[in-house]
């Protein structure tokens, strides 16, 4: 089986406006343009087109769905890592959240919840290994999965460790790797599962992106 992971477009948070929830986000003209470069680079139709319920990730998908309209579509629970619910429905730029998300991380709690929208990192982890496995279960060839970029760190950090269930010290050493881990907007991470190895992965690249078609948002 290959997996391609999907970040979505350059998104309006991406490009520093402000939003209201990561849910409702959707894509710049930029993103918009992303989107449909992305879908005109698969050598192969997916057997399956995986989406996560948020705007942004949806409209990425849709050039793909499009080009590809004998394949599967489904909404799985791939959506971002939601930890600050504090700040839905408040209209509030990345720079304004910038000190919570600092204060969260500097904690270390995994099994902090901020609010009844938020996510602990137990959870978002607990989620990333249920992707992984019901992956696994499919019994197809080819998926496309269009997600985030939060959310794919955890997915490749739960490949890497093999914890079942993070503690303090690999969350910090997750935020020391989610840092060093560039994932922009449209980039594509193809995990390969074999029967013996499990899954393995590649570098995450924009190369299919031409350079006017690149942004910065990690």
């Amino acid at each position: 089986m290959t997996v391609w992971l999907i970040r979505h477009g350059e998104s309006l948070a991406n490009a520093g406006s402000h939003t209201t929830g990561s849910a409702t986000n959707p894509l710049t003209s930029l993103g918009t343009r992303q989107a449909a470069v992305v879908a005109s680079v698969f050598s192969h139709a997916p057997d399956l087109v995986v989406c996560s319920p948020y705007l942004r990730a949806q409209q990425t998908a849709q050039p793909t769905i499009d080009r590809f309209p004998q394949a599967r579509v489904e909404e799985w629970p791939i959506e971002e890592f939601d930890y600050l619910g504090r700040f839905h429905g408040k209209p509030t730029t990345a720079a304004q959240r910038a000190s919570a998300v600092a204060a969260y991380w500097a904690a270390a709690d995994p099994c902090y919840r901020d609010d009844e929208n938020s996510e602990s990192f137990v959870d978002v982890h607990a989620r990333a290994r249920r992707f992984l496995a019901r992956l696994a279960e499919s019994g197809v060839e080819r998926v496309a999965a269009f997600t985030h970029g939060m959310f794919m760190r955890v997915v490749l950090w739960a490949i890497l460790t093999g914890d079942t269930v993070p503690d303090s010290d690999s969350m910090r050493r997750f935020h020391t790797f989610r840092m060093a881990t560039l994932i922009p907007n449209c980039s594509i991470l193809p995990l390969v599962l074999h029967r013996e190895q499990g899954y393995q992965f590649l570098s995450a690249t924009t190369a299919h992106l031409p350079a006017t078609l690149q942004s910065g948002g990690y």
